[in-house]
């Protein structure tokens, strides 16, 4: 029977609305997760942008945690301004973003959803006699001067002149805003952050214990995963309340840069003495 309408049989017309009921999802996911990656890509460069200007920052203020801080909310700010004017951009930065889940700006991100890892110089290092030093506060810190003269001996596999490499890694856990995409992409990163896995705890060889192994499978990130241990966060610690409902994704960045001042092994800021180092917002192995 042909369709007096269109002149096409009735089954055609029907076949051709359930070609178009199967494909439609498939098709709004496709634009919706091209659209979520557009944005992670977007706050990725962001944050290697943001972790080079932490490092940068720490270099000429002794490597603490407020001046790596500071330097990452400058680096952020660009993600949270909407303003096309630059006289507005301030205003911006201080009111932050409004979505459903409330206020984001920079430096609440920064410090509910960032852990720095500082690799180098160690905390070995500072420890170390005659590789540490007590400056006049009492505070310990890697000398910066004469470096060419002094001595080469090595402590946690490095000389003096390489614990002047700062080495810093960032993670960021960004929170996904495209509905029905997010929480599946958020679903992969906490899968590929929160792996568990049997490591040998004891000199019995039956004994192991389950950990939670954050690091990534990337055979090129196996050194400096190594040396950052334990102190890379996981996907539930990074992400706070965005690990409930798999709304966030966890972004990592690294910086190297020389130093051009003796590394402290404390904070001389009090707003942020407690911070440093103390394995939540700022990790020293």
């Amino acid at each position: 029977m042909n369709d007096s309408r269109f002149g096409r049989p009735e089954q055609h017309i029907g076949q051709a609305m359930v070609e178009f009921i199967i494909v439609i999802p498939v098709l709004i996911l496709l634009i919706f997760g091209t659209l979520q990656l557009g944005f992670i890509y977007s706050a990725k460069t962001t944050l290697n942008y943001a972790t080079f200007q932490a490092a940068r920052l720490a270099a000429t203020n002794n490597a603490t945690y407020s001046s790596m801080r500071r330097g990452l909310i400058r680096g952020l700010a660009p993600l949270y301004t909407n303003s096309a004017e630059l006289d507005d951009i301030g205003d911006d930065i201080e009111e932050g973003v409004q979505s459903s889940s409330g206020r984001r700006d920079a430096q609440s991100e920064v410090d509910r959803y960032v852990r720095i890892i500082r690799i180098s110089p160690s905390a070995a290092q500072f420890a170390a006699s005659g590789f540490g030093v007590a400056n006049s506060d009492g505070v310990m810190q890697i000398p910066n001067d004469n470096l060419m003269y002094r001595s080469g001996r090595l402590v946690d596999g490095a000389p003096i002149q390489d614990a002047n490499l700062l080495k810093i890694r960032v993670q960021y856990c960004y929170k996904l805003m495209v509905p029905l995409v997010n929480r599946i992409i958020g679903s992969l990163s906490e899968l590929n952050n929160q792996r568990s896995t049997n490591s040998r705890t004891s000199d019995d060889p039956d004994i192991f214990e389950t950990i939670d192994d954050p690091r990534f499978a990337d055979g090129n990130r196996y050194y400096v995963d190594e040396a950052a241990g334990a102190s890379l966060a996981t996907y539930d610690q990074l992400c706070d309340d965005r690990a409930d409902g798999s709304e966030g994704f966890v972004l990592t960045s690294e910086a190297i840069v020389r130093m051009q001042s003796a590394a402290f092994e404390e904070d001389d800021d009090p707003d942020y003495e407690d911070d440093m180092c103390d394995g939540e917002h700022m990790a020293c192995p």
